[in-house]
């Protein structure tokens, strides 16, 4: 394997690892912006209402980051397995700065989901793409604290999103612009940063044969997904759950689901390989991921509105009091990745699903008037749970499976887990509702809750008389009694979801009993393994990665490339 003409040899032995550190940053800032703008818009949606219209549509702000994010998610991971990792990564930052920009700029409702949908898809293709450079540059045994920081990085992100968004909407109004549209701004120099660092420390690499995109494949995913995600967000506000559009999209998914199988299973060259899942530790990781999801992120979803509704703190306080679960997580994350290679994954993640068990199964007792200390404090164990488990999967599946599929792989696990937490809020919501139907009744008699309903605010509708308990002239106008039943009905509610949630995670517990526990492999391991033959026109890993002498990326077995000392020298000749 040879250097590129005009590249300039490395001076420092240290070079190498100084590269990696960089590049390791970009990525972070990257995933960091991605996860920060699928939450940070909710608390400034009310000043873009009132600045720009639109309150009929204003969900699908949310929506259409979502659905765009989720259905690049696999495709990502192929193309990084095809084409190099820095390219799609590049292309994700760029994607996602100019989503960012054009938010910034809209005038209308329609035009702001359209941008966040540009947003979407940027911010789809950078956290599968960081984990997968992640293994691309790492041996298995150094994964985990590495893979627990990006992990760490996105559950921060994803708690602060909504403090950080109430901030800049009362504090930053600039030259004039409206304060929510600085929240779409400041991604701009982060994002230019996060390009500078990606784009001097990725290597290039040379072009090369590749069998031609299932694009088939793509097709029949991207309309399931669709289909699913849209019965999530229509069922049950839209749409009746027992509509014909929701039955209709349901069985579309499924069908789709079929049809993708079928198609894979013949693909030359198969969007999501079949031959992950004859990895035993790949299958039970995916289905273990997926649960998690649910039981996890899902549960977690109902937190914030736990906190300012039951508890009774304000909207911004409530993200701050989230903070202390996100500093249990990253602590977690960061000292299961550090104990990994001695401890093996299996160990954390039985730890990592049995206190989740318990934490859900704690929080489920919280009652109606719980100190905010303790309501904290249990919070802050469920994360020590997730920091075990967010990034314990992965590792495993990393290891299991071959190097060339590492992109797919990832990224097939990034988007169960994506899917999993969808599904669970769509389904906790359900049993939510079904039990604010009945508690409701139960805590204040029929004729407050017709007295209730009576308010325009909640639009006749049962499931939205918690909502009142956010509405400042409601609390102070109505009597304690009142007040009180709506606290004991949707804390007994939520407490239903909480018990669900640590149901789902004991059968991922259960699975993960079946996880199978093998060493981690060192950098020779990784490098002289069986897996390491790449099969016949695929992505191979240059030996020199790990190292510490040689590039960071995936690199064609015959190219030549350009290592990553840092920026390439003046009139350099690598290649696009």
């Amino acid at each position: 394997m040879s250097v590129s003409e005009g590249e300039a040899p490395a001076t420092k032995a240290s070079d190498p690892s100084r590269a990696r550190n960089l590049l390791l940053g970009g990525l972070l800032l990257g995933v960091l912006l991605a996860a920060l703008d699928s939450t940070v818009v909710g608390t400034s949606l009310p000043k873009v209402v009132a600045d720009i219209g639109g309150f009929q549509h204003f969900a699908w702000v949310f929506s259409a980051y979502m659905l765009a994010s989720t259905l690049v998610i696999p495709l990502a991971g192929k193309l990084s397995d095809l084409y190099g990792r820095r390219p799609v990564y590049l292309a994700g930052l760029i994607i996602f700065i100019a989503g960012s920009a054009l938010c910034g700029m809209v005038s209308s409702m329609m035009g702001l989901i359209l941008m966040r949908a540009v947003q979407g898809i940027g911010g789809g293709m950078l956290f599968p793409i960081a984990m997968a450079t992640v293994a691309d540059i790492y041996a298995p045994g150094e994964r985990g604290r590495i893979q627990g920081t990006i992990g760490a990085v996105f559950g921060f992100a994803s708690v602060v999103g909504p403090f950080m968004g109430g901030w800049i909407v009362d504090n930053v109004s600039v030259l004039g612009i409206a304060s929510w549209r600085w929240i779409f701004y400041v991604n701009l120099p982060v994002g230019l940063a996060a390009i500078m660092m990606v784009s001097a420390y990725f290597p290039r690499i040379a072009k090369q044969r590749t069998p031609p995109m299932d694009l088939m494949g793509s097709a029949v995913m991207s309309l399931s997904l669709v289909s699913l995600l849209l019965v999530t967000i229509w069922g049950g506000d839209t749409y009746a759950w027992a509509s014909p559009q929701i039955i209709g999209l349901a069985a579309t998914s499924i069908v789709s689901v079929i049809a993708f199988v079928y198609i894979e299973l013949r693909a030359r060259d198969p969007l999501v390989p079949p031959v992950l899942f004859k990895e035993p530790i790949f299958t039970v990781s995916a289905i273990a991921v997926f649960l998690a999801g649910i039981s996890m992120f899902g549960v977690i979803s109902f937190m914030p509105t736990y906190m300012q509704g039951v508890v009774g703190i304000s909207a911004t306080y409530s993200g701050a009091a989230l903070l202390p679960m996100t500093v249990a997580m990253v602590f977690s994350s960061f000292i299961s990745g550090v104990l990994l290679n001695r401890f093996g994954y299996k160990s954390f993640a039985l730890a990592g699903t049995a206190i989740t068990i318990a934490g859900l199964l704690m929080l489920s007792r919280l009652g109606s008037a719980p100190s905010i200390n303790l309501a904290v404090a249990e919070m802050a164990f469920l994360g020590v749970g997730l920091g075990l488990t967010m990034q314990t999967y992965i590792v495993a599946a990393q290891n299991a499976i071959e190097r060339r599929l590492i992109g797919v792989g990832t990224s097939a696990l990034t988007l169960l887990r994506s899917l999993g937490a969808t599904i669970g809020v769509t389904v906790y919501g359900i049993v939510l509702n079904g039990q604010l139907r009945t508690q409701l009744p139960a805590h204040l008699g029929q004729p407050a809750v017709d007295q209730l309903l009576a308010n325009p605010f909640i639009g006749n509708n049962v499931e939205n008389i918690p909502s009142l308990l956010l509405q400042g002239p409601f609390l102070r106008s109505s009597p304690p009694f009142i007040v009180d039943g709506i606290k004991a009905a949707f804390s007994d509610a939520l407490s239903v979801v909480f018990v669900m949630g640590a149901a789902i995670a004991t059968v991922a517990f259960v699975v993960t009993l079946f996880l199978k526990s093998r060493p981690l492999k060192s950098k020779e391991e990784y490098l002289n393994g069986t897996s390491a033959k790449p099969a016949d026109g695929a992505v191979a890993l240059a030996p020199s990665v790990l190292t510490g002498d040689g590039p960071l990326d995936q690199v064609p077995a015959d190219a030549s490339v350009v290592a990553a000392k840092g920026p390439p020298a003046p009139g350099g000749g690598s290649p696009p």
